[in-house]
């Protein structure tokens, strides 16, 4: 089976037991915190993806660093999850989970990526009319990348509407390098 069909199985899983258990918001708070020390702790990381440590001890890890921590939903999840050796798949278990969760909740998620950080007020503008477009609830992740010299870049699914600055120089620079001048029309002073 390749990834993305694991991922969905068991994200469908892990949404079905949320939804009979009414704990569909704590799953996805939960999830994403396991997941963010993943990605901080490099040696609980490596320990948990190594294939040579047993999955008992993994199992006693799990328990001993997240039982009363975490609910019992996922702390039984993390160990099927080693039991079944899809440890490894844990990200994009993850991603599907929230995809999963967004159409179950009508939401979108939309990144907007600007040169500075924006003002909330214009956040709060973006997310009403987007709202309103989609008909969603929209929830958005802003990123800043200077790189980008003004305006901003929104990303909706795989959409991409790009009103950055150094988008409009480089077409700029491209009509210019592509345009032909008359001789007549070139002159000198």
């Amino acid at each position: 089976m390749a990834v993305n069909e694991v991922a969905r199985v068991y994200a469908g899983a892990l949404l079905e037991i949320g939804k009979e258990n009414k704990v569909l918001q704590q799953i996805e708070e939960e999830l994403g915190a396991f997941k963010q020390i993943l990605r901080e702790d490099a040696d609980f990381r490596l320990y948990c993806k190594t294939p040579g440590i047993s999955n008992d001890s993994k199992k006693i890890l799990i328990d001993k660093v997240f039982q009363g921590k975490f609910s019992d939903v996922i702390v039984n999840f993390l160990k099927v999850l080693v039991d079944n050796g899809r440890f490894t798949d844990l990200d994009s278990l993850h991603d599907t989970f929230l995809e999963m969760l967004d159409v179950e909740n009508s939401r979108l998620r939309v990144t907007i990526t600007g040169s500075a950080k924006l003002e909330d007020s214009i956040l709060a503008n973006v997310k009403s009319a987007l709202a309103k477009k989609f008909n969603k609830e929209i929830i958005i992740e802003e990123k800043v990348d200077a790189s980008i010299l003004g305006g901003v870049i929104i990303r909706v699914g795989d959409v991409i509407i790009d009103g950055s600055l150094v988008k409009d120089l480089n077409n700029i620079r491209r009509n210019l390098l592509s345009s032909k001048v008359r001789s007549e029309a070139a002159y000198e002073d």
